[in-house]
């Protein structure tokens, strides 16, 4: 019996040693895949936002998108009536005609004014007010063909079109609706480039490199693997553009760990899992 107990006691033993043994490996393990694929969840998906606005000042005739509708570039979107704008653009087409003919009149008067002058049958201060009033003609035309300019450009800025591929978000208009010229109307979420903001602790940037592979993993498709790309560090934190930074000079200080934005460009989106802005997410990046 004792010679039982002692082997169940050593037994026992055994298992302790071989359970601690396991927990220091799976410890050391852990540890050395946390330096080597450092990992956050304080990470938000990105996108380049189009914030879109008219640039003239009218009413809307035609829409042609709804919220949320997926457009491809150069898709109309909406369009403003033309009709004062195609009236400026005849009004200031009439103006160069009479410009033209005027100064081609002035023109006239200018070479004979000269060849008399030339002559002596005019003084030639009457050959100085020639020339000034040949300036002024084309001085003249130069305005007024700017103005066509600027009336065919704002006819044409009455159809607003899409800037690339993406969403629209944030739509309301409806026809007869006034819009002013730079107010903004709508965004336009850009779907050709999707990245993810990371935010990682201090401590964990020093293996962390420009053009290292990462794992991007959204919570709302927890089980798809983006492969994404570090892109850029920035070289500040987030407390340090932050609109009222700590004064660690002054009160009780205490030392809170920093994070730094980390861009990690999504390489890989798929229109099966469309991604969206501001979604959380958790980035691992692979240092080795």
């Amino acid at each position: 019996m004792q010679a039982f107990a002692k082997f169940k006691n050593a037994r026992q033993v055994m298992g302790w040693l071989v359970a601690a043994l396991l927990l220091i490996t799976s410890g050391l393990l852990y540890w050395r895949y946390t330096i080597y694929y450092p990992s956050t969840d304080d990470a938000y998906v990105q996108a380049n936002i189009v914030n879109v606005a008219a640039q003239v000042t009218g009413p809307i005739k035609n829409v042609f998108v709804q919220d949320h509708q997926l457009v491809k570039q150069g898709n109309l979107l909406f369009t403003i009536d033309p009709a004062p704008f195609v009236l400026a653009v005849q009004i200031a087409q009439a103006q160069v005609e009479q410009s033209q003919a005027q100064l081609a009149n002035t023109q006239r008067n200018t070479a004979r004014a000269f060849t008399l002058v030339a002559k002596n049958l005019l003084p030639k201060a009457d050959g100085d007010d020639a020339k000034m009033q040949l300036k002024v003609a084309q001085a003249t035309l130069a305005a007024v063909q700017n103005r066509l300019a600027q009336a065919q450009l704002d006819l044409l800025h009455t159809k607003i079109l899409a800037p690339a591929d993406g969403t629209v978000t944030n739509f309301s208009l409806r026809e007869g609706s006034m819009v002013n010229a730079g107010v903004v109307q709508f965004a336009f979420i850009e779907q050709a480039h999707w990245w993810v903001e990371a935010n990682f602790k201090e401590t964990d940037l020093k293996r962390i490199h420009v053009g290292q592979p990462a794992e991007v993993i959204v919570d709302i498709y927890p089980d798809q693997v983006y492969k994404g790309v570090v892109q850029g560090i920035s070289l500040g934190s987030g407390a340090a553009f932050s609109l009222l930074p700590p004064e660690n000079a002054t009160g009780n200080w205490v030392k809170v760990t920093q994070r730094f934005p980390v861009r990690v460009d999504i390489v890989d989106p798929d229109p099966n899992y469309p991604l969206r802005v501001g979604a959380s997410s958790t980035v691992t990046i692979d240092t080795k």
